[in-house]
């Protein structure tokens, strides 16, 4: 009798990663993401929180004061003094994987965090201003700060959000209350490389655009996550930044791929990434994206040339998410996934 169980092993985990494909190709996988208008609290949950399925909703930020008031100048005036933390890098790629050395694309991968730095509003303002001198253009500053950022750096901007006409329907759809509002603000060049969230995401533009590149959970095999060294970005004397490691030592699973380069360059080292389930979506200024948790995304921006303010803006609402079935299929899934990688 052979007991040798590797190969039946192996063929099951192929077959099952088929069978998977067939059917969420059939009943899950989207091509395109609606807009919906001010939905119900009974609709967002059936046909998209249920589902785990994005959407675009539209009239909610219509009234809001802030989706007519928040001008570069206003900003300005509003924060002004307020100390605010901002993410630098030389790239305007944040926690993000990328070679040690910049200069050798060979050298060793690793997670680079973003040099962050406490600076006044109107200095950050200042600095989007100036992106274009030839000072500024290898140090890209992005407010990334998440962990309730809104509430706990831009305080003044309160009174322009009557954030219950946003999250009503949300509150009362995922029978819980917001966790963290969070604030982002940055220029063209700034990137969130691609990363998943363990919470249900609303996210508010109020200026320019922002290019999410979605991907389901579902796709998590096509990934190569994997774990890196953790590094961050550290300012020099004569102001350039160095990649350094952290020290005491740590490791972190982030995924290297960027689903936005070209296909034949993608697979020359991600060869699954051909089988990945990409969606490109554009969210303008007045949409709200409902992100559902475990969704992968990386997001870029765009400001508006027109507009009356100088860079891309947003605020988003992070619901915890329920450690239910949908979380533990997906942990089946990375098993499964690392099992076949061995």
């Amino acid at each position: 009798m052979n007991n040798d169980t590797t190969t039946p092993t192996t063929t099951i985990n192929i077959n099952a990663f088929s069978t998977l494909y067939e059917e969420a190709k059939d009943f899950y996988i989207v091509e395109n993401i609606e807009r919906i208008t001010k939905p119900t609290a009974i609709e967002f949950y059936r046909e998209y929180v249920a589902q785990n399925r994005p959407v675009i909703i539209t009239g909610v930020l219509d009234d809001i004061d802030a989706f007519k008031k928040w001008s570069t100048e206003y900003l300005r005036e509003t924060l002004k003094d307020v100390e605010v933390t901002v993410a630098f890098t030389p790239d305007g790629f944040a926690d993000a994987v990328k070679p040690i050395d910049p200069t050798d694309p060979s050298s060793q991968l690793v997670f680079v965090k973003p040099l962050e730095k406490k600076m006044k509003f109107q200095d950050y303002i200042a600095l989007l201003e100036n992106k274009d001198n030839k000072q500024q253009q290898d140090r890209i500053g992005y407010i990334q700060y998440q962990n309730d950022s809104f509430q706990i750096e831009y305080s003044p901007l309160w009174k322009d959000v009557n954030h219950n006409k946003i999250v009503d329907f949300a509150v009362e759809a995922l029978g819980i209350d917001v966790d963290a509002i969070n604030f982002w603000m940055g220029e063209d060049r700034s990137v969130s490389s691609l990363h998943k969230d363990s919470y249900e995401n609303l996210y508010a533009v109020i200026r320019g655009t922002k290019t999410f590149h979605l991907l389901p959970p579902i796709d998590y095999p096509c990934l190569y996550e994997q774990e890196f060294d953790c590094a961050t970005y550290v300012e020099q004397e004569d102001g350039t930044m160095k990649i350094e490691i952290d020290e005491p030592r740590c490791r972190v699973p982030w995924i290297p791929v960027d689903p936005t380069k070209p296909i034949h360059e993608n697979i020359q080292l991600y060869p699954n990434i051909a089988n990945a389930h990409v969606l490109e979506v554009k969210v303008e200024a007045g949409e709200i994206l409902y992100l559902p948790s475990l969704y992968y995304h990386r997001v870029s921006q765009e400001s508006n040339k027109t507009s009356d303010c100088i860079g891309t803006v947003a605020i988003n609402y992070w619901f915890d998410m329920k450690y239910g079935l949908n979380y533990i299929y997906f942990e089946f899934l990375k098993q499964l996934t690392k099992d076949l990688n061995k």
